[in-house]
């Protein structure tokens, strides 16, 4: 009945084979889902974090100019061309706040991205009675409030960021902690297979062995 024993060896090799083949096919798709998770916080970053920190620094930039240019105005009144380049400041920051509206929102941000609305919509009302008259307290009152707001939106994006980064660091020490499972297991299934092909060749030499004669 040795041959049973053989028969017994090779099904286990078999399914020793079959479980290699098992959690390679799994630690395969679990790197995929993790790269593609990888890849989406790395998009993430860039395109809702950096590039919503730099519409931020040009939105920031652009009322800073703005209100140079109205405070040098202020002596001899908003005239034509001062009025034009109002214009144009108005214009680049629809354009900006349109772009940054395009960006994934966290509650908090929308919350804050709502109030920069409501006040760039206050300064536009504001900067439109320029040509009637000079620009007042409420003018400079409304654009320290969306120097405020853009510095709170600017804290959002670093702490989210700063998740991002967190979050792409766990992922690919996931990655790593897989592997290294992986090449444990494959390393023990291996030995294992190894001691049966060993034992089933042990046992079929035995059984080539011819008694002596006496």
């Amino acid at each position: 009945m040795k041959w049973a024993y053989t028969i017994k060896n090779k099904t286990k090799a078999a399914l020793l084979l079959a479980v290699v083949l098992g959690i390679t096919i799994t630690t395969n798709l679990l790197e995929r889902s993790r790269f593609r998770q990888l890849e989406r916080s790395f998009a993430s970053i860039f395109e809702d974090r950096l590039m919503a920190e730099s519409y931020l620094f040009h939105l920031y930039e652009n009322l800073k100019e703005r209100q140079d240019l109205l405070r040098a105005a202020a002596g001899g009144g908003a005239g034509p061309d001062v009025m034009k380049q109002v214009e144009a400041y108005q214009a680049e920051r629809e354009a900006l706040i349109a772009q940054y509206a395009q960006t994934y929102l966290t509650e908090e941000e929308e919350t804050q991205f709502n109030s920069l609305n409501a006040t760039l919509e206050k300064i536009n009302r504001l900067e439109a009675d320029l040509a009637r008259q000079p620009a007042g307290p409420a003018l400079e009152e409304a654009t320290a409030e969306a120097f405020s707001t853009i510095s709170a939106l600017s804290d959002i994006q670093t702490a989210e960021g700063a998740e991002l980064r967190e979050k792409s660091k766990r992922i690919i020490m996931g990655s790593v902690s897989t592997s290294h499972l992986e090449m444990t297991v494959l390393i023990i299934i291996g030995i294992l297979i190894q001691g049966l092909i060993f034992s089933s060749k042990t046992l079929m030499g035995g059984q080539g062995q011819k008694p002596g004669l006496n």
